[in-house]
């Protein structure tokens, strides 16, 4: 890797606790190289379920899915990947059609994840605008399978790892993984790429991002809400439906949430968006604020 990158010498991006270094491989290959700055000691570890992992990773083809070439063995995960530049998912540069070609890429990416071959299925765990590339096309590539796991049942149960604030209730409280897993964090990522469009979009990365959908939702004032430049009048009913499908990806009950095929044919506008429910931790944010009242 050192190589690759002449020492790490060409920076191209920052993402959580990673950095992306441009590298040329010895056959001319350039390639996005993915250093963690932070030891994971357990990320690979040698088990026969993480060597399964990286084999099935490096077999995936699709555009909207970073190409695993290989990994250090140095007990860190390295993704690589050529057409890759990282860039912020939820950079406030980015108009709304931009985002909305992101977020079609991203629910394809994962659609192909989980039904790319039947089963077993890959459940990536950590999806997040950190672990989302786009290339020079502004497509956008999923990447960072470090903590994905491999289905061979609908629903396993694993220790809980993950970023928080992009893990569901289930996974959190019993460590429970299905596919769900990734709708949620879809829909976290989702509403995130959304509220960076708002007028108060600083404002906004300070409180939830589902809290922050459920009151602009109740607002009745959408048309006011996002910087005009980035989205006009006829692009707000796209945003509307895209924050309710957002919030139905966030639903408390992993049974709430929708399959990410239908969340592609919401966002397509060829299936009905349901009505979603109120979310959880919202009702007990309230019940806790009427509480210090009495």
């Amino acid at each position: 890797m050192e190589m690759a990158t002449h020492h790490f010498a060409t920076r191209i991006g920052q993402g959580g606790s990673a950095t992306f270094y441009k590298g040329v491989l010895r056959d001319g290959l350039e390639v996005a190289i993915r250093k963690h700055e932070n030891a994971h000691p357990n990320r690979y570890d040698g088990k026969p379920e993480m060597h399964r992992l990286i084999h099935l990773c490096s077999m995936l083809e699709h555009k909207n899915i970073v190409k695993v070439l290989g990994y250090c063995d140095e007990n860190r995960g390295v993704d690589l990947s050529n057409e890759n530049t990282p860039k912020e998912v939820v950079g406030e540069q980015l108009d709304w059609s931009s985002r909305f070609q992101i977020i079609q890429g991203i629910t394809q990416g994962i659609i192909y994840l989980h039904t790319h071959s039947g089963k077993p299925t890959i459940v990536h765990l950590d999806l997040k605008p950190d672990n989302i590339l786009l290339d020079s096309d502004m497509n956008p590539k999923i990447g960072d399978f470090g903590l994905a796991k491999v289905l061979e049942d609908d629903e396993i149960n694993a220790s809980v790892r993950g970023t928080l604030g992009y893990m569901p209730p289930e996974y959190i409280v019993e460590g429970v993984i299905c596919v769900k897993n990734d709708v949620y964090g879809f829909g976290v990522t989702l509403l995130e790429t959304i509220s960076g469009m708002s007028k108060s979009g600083r404002d906004t990365r300070h409180q939830a991002s589902i809290e922050w959908a459920w009151g602009k939702r109740n607002s009745g004032v959408m048309n006011k809400l996002f910087d005009p430049s980035l989205c006009d009048n006829s692009q707000l009913k796209e945003i509307k439906r895209c924050i309710e499908i957002g919030l139905l990806c966030t639903q408390k009950k992993p049974t709430d949430r929708p399959t990410m095929s239908d969340v592609l044919q919401m966002l397509q506008g060829t299936k009905k968006v349901p009505t979603p429910k109120q979310p959880g931790y919202i009702k007990r944010v309230r019940e806790a604020e009427r509480y210090k009242q009495v």
